[in-house]
């Protein structure tokens, strides 16, 4: 298997500095010694802030977002082209624009969102006027024309396509939408009381009926609030150390998984390191988990 590593220091989609300094934060933690040797490395441009002309009160620092997450999209295309999987570190969320559209120029898939939100806002219904919740809203078609034509015209997803886990702070507009779509939910409770290997095993089961691939996006904040400090909207009642590996090692088992990404950790905002620590052990079960499944692939 041939890797791509793809770092995205991106924060113009939320309000808070830091964001950026995650891809970094986790070199410096040693998660390049973790990489196969023959990986291929990026780093997605990003741009300066004294050239940023838009910004809107509905759509905050969009020139900023629309310069990276298209280079992402194409970056993220040419990866599956040449057969090799993406992990993709962030930054903040808004750069999944990017990722969902560079994915859909090879065809539908299925999306496993591991996030406290459903980043399922537009310019019209957000309360902040943050990019990082729109990213499933632009991916799907809806919001502004300028995030939904992130490489092309066409919606890059449909809503049967998507799994929610660890959903659990959602706008009130976020909310009539899910019911209005009938997009899958999968609570913290659910996790807990059934097991992330029963719930998983639930998941991939109702996107395979309906995809052959699919993709996991990991927010950071959708572990507890008190595990997290280091990023920048936690929220309360979200999964442990323990669940946040295993949804990841259990994904990672899945041949049909073509490309995953880990985006909100903010260094600046991080309490000890304990954040990014906890990132990087996130970041080491991918690695590990795909290196052991084709250790035992070869001894069979």
């Amino acid at each position: 298997m041939n890797w791509s590593y793809i770092e995205v220091p991106l924060r113009y989609g939320q309000g808070k500095h830091g964001v950026e300094q995650g891809p970094s934060k986790l070199r410096t933690l040693g998660l390049e010694t973790l990489l196969p040797t023959e990986t291929k490395q990026q780093t997605i441009r990003v741009l300066p802030e004294s050239e940023m002309i838009n910004s809107e009160e509905h759509l905050k620092r969009v020139d900023g977002v629309l310069y990276t997450v298209q280079e992402l999209a194409e970056v993220v295309d040419a990866e599956i082209q040449a057969k090799r999987f993406p992990l993709i570190v962030g930054g903040d969320h808004s750069m999944a624009i990017g990722t969902l559209a560079g994915l859909a120029k090879t065809g539908p898939y299925g999306v496993i969102w591991v996030d406290a939100h459903a980043d399922l806002n537009t310019g019209e219904t957000s309360p902040s006027g943050n990019i990082h919740g729109m990213p499933l809203a632009a991916a799907m078609g809806m919001g502004d024309i300028r995030l939904t034509e992130v490489g092309g015209r066409e919606p890059k997803l449909t809503p049967e396509h998507l799994v929610y886990m660890a959903l659990r702070d959602i706008d009130e507009g976020e909310i009539r939408e899910i019911n209005r779509l009938g997009i899958k939910v999968i609570t913290v409770e659910e996790i807990r009381t059934r097991g992330v290997d029963v719930m998983m095993k639930e998941a991939l089961a109702y996107l395979r009926a309906r995809v052959d691939r699919f993709y996991l996006s990991f927010d950071m904040d959708s572990l507890d609030a008190q595990l997290v400090p280091g990023t920048g909207t936690p929220v309360e009642q979200g999964l442990t150390a323990a669940e946040g590996k295993a949804i990841l090692a259990e994904a990672m088992k899945a041949d049909d998984l073509i490309a995953i990404e880990l985006v909100e950790l903010n260094p600046a905002l991080d309490h000890d390191d304990t954040t990014a620590q906890l990132a990087f052990e996130l970041c080491e079960t991918i690695l590990k988990s795909k290196e052991n499944l084709l250790l035992e692939s070869e001894t069979v």
